[in-house]
């Protein structure tokens, strides 16, 4: 990270020009001229890097005359963000009270636009905790690529590189994030223009070496890429959203993050205990939010079995938890799930028996295999989570499996909840089998903080004639 009192384009010269007199020189004005930089040039190939601006314009705009009491909040918050997101030899550097720049010295196009868009997220998730209201659009952020002439021949201020990056990408987005897919077009405008980057690398790049790019990952590297967001759970009794369910999404692939199976990944038998950390700090952040923000729901965290089993990974797990108040316990359920197979109902019930303490819902998240709920009814729990036979291709068959399910379920007094409905065909079998719970993307988008029901329509949920 550059040091404070140097300015970005002087580290940029550091970057492509190496370590100059005129690059140890301090940055007394943030305009370099060209020509000091072209007579830093040393000889040999000079790599290229990708910049990232963000711009907080829309945030100021909607705090307006409150902007000046919780600026000092929201840049605390994203400079947090920088700390933990960004490598040692990236360089940030803070342009006005609108706007960042980031430049990823070691990063490709479309691994710099990962990365940002990772970044950008997370800001915008922080941020709109900060805000009086939910907003749709607030953080903004491009994407371009910056080479050793774009800096000698075209840059000779500050202002010069911010509209530079501007002027690479299209127009903010619906979602407030504009970025590149693989492809180099945009995400997020299906009229947005092509962005002026090459097809490929040029002929000297056909000598870099690749080897940076299949070396191992650490977990930590992987949590990077990934985001928790919160499906609202629809309850077919109360009518109304009341459970948000914390889901971990890793980003570049789209999936949940305990269904990725990651080539790269140096010691993937200890991403599950970290998956689960990572997922319950995130939800009791989002539990922070939505109480905040003056919203009520039960927030459900998911933890695989094995981290609430075994007692050396259990008790790290629940040190987070114990520095939740008492009182709050009634807004979070905890979603024990991954139970393996042949487990006891005995073990079941001590595991149910650890988490009472900690929340106020206690559910299961089994195969929708009814055995599973007579074995284990009596441990202690609220309810049972499952999903729809993915490998079953006959309507007639799924229907009957989940209505003895969802029977099963209502003869032990428990609730049935089903899980990851991708369709509206999904919903209303989940609704005719006599579920009581439904969430998945048919059911309701993923927001960012539960308890935020605003927009969110429930006219597509028909009535179970058992509800009524």
């Amino acid at each position: 990270m550059a040091p404070p009192n140097k300015s970005l384009l002087d580290s940029l010269g550091d970057f492509f020009f190496g370590e100059s007199e005129a690059a140890r020189a301090p940055a007394a004005v943030a305009k370099p001229a060209a020509a000091n930089l072209k007579s830093a040039l040393p000889g040999g190939k000079i790599p290229a890097g990708t910049l990232q601006l963000i711009g907080l314009q829309n945030v100021r705009e909607m705090l307006g005359p409150r902007w000046p009491q919780r600026s000092e909040h929201i840049h605390g918050l994203i400079e947090s963000i920088f700390r933990r997101k960004l490598d040692p030899t990236d360089v940030q550097y803070k342009v006005d009270e609108e706007n960042y720049l980031i430049l990823f010295t070691h990063l490709g196009r479309q691994e710099a636009a990962f990365k940002a868009k990772v970044i950008a997220d997370e800001i915008q998730r922080l941020v709109a905790g900060d805000m009086p209201e939910q907003q749709d659009l607030i953080v903004t952020s491009n994407v371009a690529d910056v080479d050793r002439n774009l800096v000698i021949e075209k840059i000779d201020s500050l202002k010069d590189l911010v509209d530079y990056v501007r002027s690479q990408t299209a127009p903010v987005s619906k979602t407030g994030v504009t970025f590149f897919d693989e492809a180099g077009g945009i995400q997020g405008d299906e009229q947005a223009p092509q962005a002026a980057v090459g097809a490929g690398p040029d002929l000297a790049d056909l000598d870099q070496s690749l080897a940076g790019l299949f070396q191992k990952k650490t977990t930590a590297t992987f949590l990077k890429e990934c985001r928790v967001g919160f499906y609202p759970a629809y309850s077919l009794r109360r009518r109304g959203f009341t459970a948000f369910d914390a889901v971990a999404i890793h980003t570049p692939s789209d999936k949940p993050a305990d269904m990725v199976n990651d080539p790269f990944l140096d010691k993937p038998e200890e991403l599950p205990f970290y998956l689960d950390r990572y997922i319950l700090t995130s939800g009791l952040l989002g539990l922070h939010r939505m109480l905040t923000g003056g919203h009520r729901g039960v927030v459900m965290i998911s933890a695989s079995f094995d981290t609430l089993a075994v007692s050396k990974l259990r008790d790290i797990y629940f040190a987070r938890l114990k520095e939740v108040p008492g009182g709050l316990t009634k807004f979070i359920g905890i979603i024990v799930r991954n139970i393996p197979v042949g487990t006891p109902a005995s073990r079941v019930a001590e595991v149910m028996a650890y988490i009472q303490p900690f929340c106020g819902t206690r559910i299961l998240r089994i195969p929708p295999d009814f055995k599973l709920i007579d074995l284990y009814a009596n441990s202690g729990g609220h309810g049972f989570a499952t999903w729809l036979p993915p490998d079953e291709p006959d309507p007639a068959k799924i229907f009957q499996i989940m209505s003895t399910f969802a029977k099963r379920a209502a003869l032990h007094r428990q609730e049935c909840i089903i899980t990851d409905l991708e369709t509206s065909d999904d919903v209303s079998t989940a609704i005719a089998v006599g579920s009581t719970y439904v969430t998945g993307k048919a059911v309701a988008p993923m927001i960012d903080t539960p308890g935020v029901v605003e927009g969110l329509t429930a006219t597509h949920i028909l009535r179970h004639a058992g509800f009524s």
